[in-house]
C-alpha cells in the first residue's frame, strides 16, 4: 500500500513540474522522480505478480498493463529532451527548443552579439521573422548572411538585429528608436521586416478583438490539459494538424486589413518608419514576409497592399512571395508545425537584400 501511495504522490509531482517549470536543470531533477517510479514500480510487480501465486489470467493482464506503463514512462524520459520549434510558443518541445538553441542574447536582451557602432550599422528590425524563429543558428538569419556576405567582400558594416518575437509595426518603432536612444548608434541603413500580424494592436486598438489560440471544442481543451504535464503526450498532440485553432485569429487579421479605418491607423504607424529614414538621410529597405506555408492568401490579404504602400513612398520593397513562391511549402517553412522561414528562404532573403545594398 505504501508503495502504490509512493508511486502515485511522485507521478502527480512528475506531471506538475513542466506546469512551471518546463526547462532546464528541472528536467534532471524529473528524470530522477521518474526513475525512482521505475523502481518502485518494478518492486510493486515484483510484490503482487511473482511472489505471489495467482491467477494466470490476471497474471497475463497485469504483465501486459505493466509493460504499457513502463514503455509510457521510457518515452516519457526520452521526450523531455526532444527540443522542437512551433509556431505556438506554449508547446513543452518549444520550451525546450528555447533552452537549447535561442543564443547569444546580448546585454539589451535581444538574440545578437552586443551591439557596436565602429563601422557604419545596418539595423535589421522586425518581429519573429527576423530574431530568427525555428532556426538553431543566429548565422543562419538572413540578417546574420548579409553580414556575413558583406565582411567577405571587405566591406566594413556592423549588422544588428533588434527583431522581437510578437512585436507590431508601431511595437517595432518604438522598439528602435529608444534602442537607439540607449545605444546612442546612427543607422546608415535600416532593413524592415514585415508580416501580417504586424496590424494586430492597430486592430485591437480600434476596437477589433479575436480569441487567440482558445479552443472552443471540449475535446481540445481535455487533450491540452491531460497533454499539458506530459512531455510524451504534449508532442504528439501538438506534432497533429490543428489549423483550425488558428483560424479565429486568421478572421481577424482578414476582418483588420478589410476595415479602412484600422488600415488607416496602421499605415500611420508604418510612415513612422519612412519619415524617420527620409528625415535622418537613412536608406531604407522593407522585406515582406507572406504567412510561408500561404502564399496565395497572405497576398490578397495584405502582401500586394503593404508592397504598393511603400513602393508609392518610394520605399524599396522586397516582396518574400514573389521571391519564394515556386519554392515547395515543405522548403519553404521550418519544420511541419513551425510555419517561419526555412534557412533556404533566409538565404534568398539575404541574397535579394545584398542586391538593394549594392
Amino acid at each position: 500500500m505504501k508503495i502504490i501511495l509512493l508511486i502515485i504522490v511522485l507521478l502527480i509531482a512528475v506531471f506538475i513540474l513542466p506546469l512551471f517549470y518546463p526547462a532546464g536543470i528541472t528536467i534532471y531533477f524529473r528524470l530522477f522522480l521518474l526513475l525512482l517510479i521505475l523502481i518502485e514500480s518494478f518492486k510493486l510487480f515484483n510484490l503482487i505478480f511473482i511472489k505471489k501465486k495467482i491467477n494466470n489470467t490476471i497474471s497475463n493482464l497485469g504483465t501486459a498493463l505493466f509493460s504499457i506503463f513502463l514503455t509510457i514512462i521510457i518515452l516519457e524520459i526520452l521526450f523531455m529532451f526532444v527540443p522542437k520549434s512551433h509556431d505556438y510558443d506554449v508547446t513543452l518541445g518549444s520550451r525546450l527548443w528555447y533552452a537549447k538553441y535561442w543564443k547569444p542574447i546580448n546585454s539589451l536582451g535581444f538574440r545578437d552579439n552586443e551591439p557596436s557602432n565602429i563601422n557604419p550599422v545596418i539595423l535589421f528590425v522586425g518581429d519573429s521573422f527576423t530574431e530568427g524563429h525555428g532556426l538553431k543558428s543566429v548565422d543562419d538569419r538572413f540578417s546574420n548572411i548579409v553580414g556575413n556576405e558583406l565582411h567577405k567582400k571587405g566591406k566594413k558594416y556592423n549588422v544588428i538585429n533588434i527583431g522581437q518575437n510578437g512585436m507590431d509595426s508601431k511595437g517595432e518603432y518604438d522598439l528602435m528608436r529608444n534602442f537607439l536612444y540607449v545605444t546612442r548608434i546612427k543607422p546608415e541603413k535600416i532593413i524592415l521586416q514585415y508580416c501580417g500580424n504586424d496590424i494586430e494592436v492597430s486592430a485591437l486598438n480600434n476596437g477589433l478583438t479575436h480569441s487567440g489560440l482558445s479552443p472552443s471544442s471540449l475535446v481540445d481543451r481535455f487533450l491540452i490539459s491531460i497533454a499539458a504535464g506530459s512531455y510524451l503526450f504534449n508532442y504528439i498532440y501538438w506534432s497533429l494538424p490543428r489549423e483550425y485553432l488558428s483560424m479565429p485569429y486568421t478572421t481577424f487579421l482578414s476582418h483588420a486589413y478589410k476595415d479602412d479605418n484600422i488600415l488607416s491607423k496602421h499605415k500611420n504607424d508604418l510612415r513612422l518608419f519612412v519619415n524617420y529614414a527620409h528625415e535622418n538621410s537613412i536608406q531604407l529597405i522593407v522585406v515582406i514576409f507572406p504567412f510561408m506555408n500561404n502564399i496565395e492568401m497572405s497576398d490578397s490579404m495584405y502582401v500586394n497592399y503593404i508592397v504598393n504602400y511603400f513602393q508609392t513612398n518610394n520605399v524599396s520593397t522586397i516582396n518574400v512571395s514573389q521571391l519564394v513562391k515556386d519554392i515547395p511549402v515543405s522548403q519553404r517553412i521550418i519544420n511541419a508545425t513551425d510555419k517561419h522561414a526555412s534557412k533556404t528562404v533566409n538565404k534568398i532573403v539575404a541574397k535579394e537584400i545584398l542586391n538593394r545594398l549594392n
